[in-house]
């Protein structure tokens, strides 16, 4: 398996290469969603591919049944938001999908491994990041990769001065709450709950149905109990709720987890 990094790929990309990665996109997507969203990177939309930063993951031809064609089979989507109040740029960890077939196989954190990787290179002083989840594997994760997180489990609080946001995170949250709604799925009549990090009702309208997950359904959760346990308290059961999770991404702790695991192709 091999990874490569799409900059902007509506900006940089020639239409030929945007319309072969929109297929792959979609293709990916069609084996995992239903109904598939009109929504960031799956959009049909002419200027969809215009701020996102992709990373795509391919079999080899070699373990793919197709001869000579690398097959894409999970990629992630991100994207800029704009938060002049803060000093560092906030990226959003925006959609994230794989064929059934890899799922709960690790392939979530080799793809923000790869993401973060190429990264690093123009943020070296770091970046915040951005989940807006009702599935706990996802938060867990995002939790376990970022430093100076919240909502964040107590046994990760422990030695911090306080147990609530930062004014980071808040500036960060409450610039997602007025003006970033629409490029995060919320829907407009979800209601900001600012003391659990929670918008509820995100996911309750048409716009979003395929995210619609049951927070009780073991499949979703993370190894991670006492972190799952956490996560799960925040939301209500069948009420569309998720977690707006924002971490820090510290170049020092990312060097650790990349070990050099992947195979990655020149940027495009």
């Amino acid at each position: 398996m091999f990874f490569r990094f799409y900059d902007h790929p509506g900006v940089h990309l020639p239409p030929a290469q945007q319309a072969v990665l929109r297929r792959e996109l979609l293709e990916i997507a069609r084996a995992s969603m239903n109904p598939v969203p009109d929504y960031q990177c799956l959009s049909s939309s002419a200027d969809a591919l215009d701020d996102k930063l992709i990373v795509v993951a391919y079999i080899d031809s070699a373990d793919s049944e197709r001869s000579q064609i690398p097959r894409a089979v999970a990629f992630t989507s991100a994207l800029f938001l704009d938060v002049p109040a803060v000093a560092h740029p906030v990226l959003h960890a925006g959609l994230t999908v794989a064929i059934p077939a890899l799922r709960r196989t690790g392939i979530v954190a080799q793809l923000f491994v790869a993401l973060y990787q190429n990264m690093i290179p123009c943020h070296p002083h770091g970046f915040w990041v951005t989940t807006l989840a009702a599935v706990l594997s996802s938060l867990v994760k995002a939790e376990k990769m970022l430093c100076n997180t919240h909502p964040a489990p107590p046994h990760r609080r422990l030695g911090m001065r306080s147990t609530g946001p930062q004014e980071a995170h808040l500036a960060i949250a409450r610039a997602i709450s007025e003006r970033h709604r629409a490029a995060l799925l919320i829907s407009p009549t979800a209601e900001w709950d600012e003391a659990q990090f929670v918008f509820r009702g995100s996911l309750s309208w048409d716009a979003a149905l395929c995210f619609q997950k049951d927070v009780d359904d073991v499949r979703f959760w993370h190894r991670d109990k006492s972190s799952n346990e956490f996560f799960h308290q925040l939301l209500r059961p069948g009420m569309g709720d998720e977690v707006l999770h924002v971490g820090f991404a510290n170049v020092e702790k990312l060097g650790k987890l990349f070990g050099g695991r992947q195979r990655r192709e020149t940027k495009l």
